[in-house]
């Protein structure tokens, strides 16, 4: 039996008034599930326990929110799914994701390990007919934190020869001097996945929607075909298409990517976008 949460990451004290209608939703939405607040040492909570009044708050210290890198970081780091280890899922619902209806229980049902909006050629800047290249965006994503404490415990080596070449050349080409640290570091524990959060420069949907399945066979990542059902963030249109002309469980970053085409399509499905 499924016993999911709903985590929202803020790292501010006031949301903004698109970042409102998210959470408003998602409050509305997830009013009987258990949701957790995640928010650095010291923020006041106060505007967002009023969307969750009933949420559990985790802190973290605050150099873990203090930048996109450091948050990616701090998102393949085994302390974060350790918080949640009793729970068999977790949605992450970053503010300015969208929940459109309940479906969270029929997703915790389906044999994937993450899942997260498709990826098209080009990501955030992806044309309407660009080709697919896979799924796993992380703003609105679900994750098996049992799973992913067990890769965060592992010695298999995700800094190799190619990541080595890269820093050595950006060293002598470039004068990077400062990533001869990260060398040092990435020929020890930090190359490993257990120690990735350490020296890892990517997103962390990139390391766990495109990384980690290349490294660890039995990993499931929900194909696009399967993904699209579940979450949208570039090219709505096209992934409207894709789903026969339905909207999917949620969204991520709503507002920025064609919100003319969007908007008809929430205010139908019962968003109160004002």
């Amino acid at each position: 039996m499924s016993n999911p949460i709903i985590l929202v990451p803020v790292h501010k004290q006031l949301p903004s008034d698109l970042e409102v209608v998210s959470l408003r939703q998602c409050g509305r939405c997830f009013a009987r599930k258990a949701l957790a607040l995640l928010a650095p040492a010291g923020l006041d909570l106060s505007s967002y326990q009023e969307f969750f009044p009933s949420a559990r708050v985790i802190r973290v210290e605050a150099k873990w929110m203090n930048s996109v890198r450091s948050y990616n970081r701090m998102m393949i780091n085994p302390m974060i799914y350790r918080s949640f280890s009793h729970h068999s899922h977790i949605l992450v619902h970053e503010p300015d994701a969208m929940v459109l209806r309940d479906e969270l229980d029929f997703w915790c049902e389906q044999p994937y390990d993450y899942i997260g909006a498709p990826w098209f050629e080009g990501y955030m800047n992806a044309k309407p007919d660009a080709p697919l290249l896979g799924a796993g965006n992380f703003g609105f994503s679900l994750h098996r934190p049992a799973v992913m404490l067990k890769i965060l415990r592992e010695r298999q080596r995700w800094y190799g020869r190619a990541e080595l070449r890269m820093d050595l050349s950006r060293i002598l080409r470039a004068g990077e001097a400062n990533r001869l640290t990260r060398v040092l570091r990435g020929v020890g524990r930090a190359g490993t996945l257990r120690g990735a959060s350490k020296i890892y420069e990517e997103n962390c949907d990139i390391f766990w929607g495109q990384l980690v399945p290349k490294l660890v066979r039995n990993f499931r990542v929900a194909p696009p075909e399967v993904a699209v059902k579940f979450s949208w963030e570039v090219v709505p249109s096209r992934c409207y298409t894709l789903s026969n002309g339905g909207l999917p469980f949620g969204l991520h970053a709503w507002a920025r990517y064609d919100f003319g085409f969007l908007k008809p399509l929430l205010e139908r499905s019962g968003v109160e976008l004002r």
